[in-house]
């Protein structure tokens, strides 16, 4: 684990493996942690350099110094993480919200990066009904953050391992409410497909089948490659990591 310094403060870092095989970066989501990735991480790490880290505001990072939580300032961060790891083009793999992060990343800079992958990643949340967004803002107070967040956050839980649950709703409590209403609140103007549709290079989109629907990335972007993951919650690195882990291999030694 190390920290660098990110463009509002420190970022904390951990690189594993080495090798030649194109290198990975892993971009947790919203209320997560570089913990999010342990059981996926080391088996991906064989013949290859794979970074975890935490995002501003989350896990062992700092708060942002200017409270920006935009997707562009995210992904600003995940290029820094990116250079000063020295890895040259790598690929991406964003998880959720994560998911959006890469995204914008891959759209800023769409001759940077080697691919690009997406599990369960976040899809355009600009048609959410105003209701839904009226209530989003009302219970981003802290006085019904916490109960408010558990709930969702246990909806999507369904189908997950007990050690899963844990370490999940463990990272949401450690979580701000600043740092998650500042990542969903980015969420709400972000438009996935406009993104994504600037970056040529390969993609993969990885979907937990009981979790789609017209907020999943499949339906924002139809185009992409897509493939169904089973008996899991949304963290699928988590309830399917070798299940994954072979995808991801599959996809990768074609970059190799």
């Amino acid at each position: 684990m190390d920290f660098i310094q990110g463009l509002s403060g420190r970022l904390c870092v951990e690189r594993l493996g080495g090798g030649p095989g194109v290198p990975v970066v892993l971009v947790h989501g919203n209320a997560g942690a570089r913990s999010h990735w342990q059981l996926l991480a080391p088996g991906l790490a064989d013949g290859r350099t794979v970074i975890t880290y935490d995002q501003r505001g989350f896990g062992e990072s700092d708060f942002p110094r200017d409270g920006d939580f935009s997707l562009a300032a995210m992904s600003a961060d995940l290029v820094r993480v990116v250079e000063s790891s020295g890895l040259g083009a790598c690929v991406l793999v964003g998880h959720s919200y994560g998911g959006a992060v890469v995204a914008d990343a891959v759209g800023r800079f769409p001759k940077g990066f080697a691919g690009a992958v997406f599990l369960d990643a976040s899809g355009d949340a600009r048609s959410l009904p105003p209701a839904a967004v009226a209530e989003f803002h009302a219970n981003m107070v802290p006085e019904r953050f916490r109960a408010y967040t558990n709930q969702w956050f246990e909806s999507i839980l369904v189908g997950a391992r007990p050690s899963t649950r844990a370490l999940v709703l463990e990272t949401l409590s450690r979580t701000s409410p600043a740092s998650y209403a500042g990542a969903m609140e980015a969420l709400l103007t972000f438009d996935p497909a406009a993104v994504l549709r600037r970056f040529p290079g390969p993609k993969l989109l990885v979907t937990v089948r009981a979790l789609d629907g017209p907020l999943a990335l499949r339906s924002a972007v139809p185009e992409l490659p897509n493939i169904w993951v089973d008996d899991s919650s949304h963290w699928v690195q988590l309830d399917q990591p070798e299940q994954l882990r072979a995808l991801l291999a599959e996809f990768l030694t074609t970059l190799d």
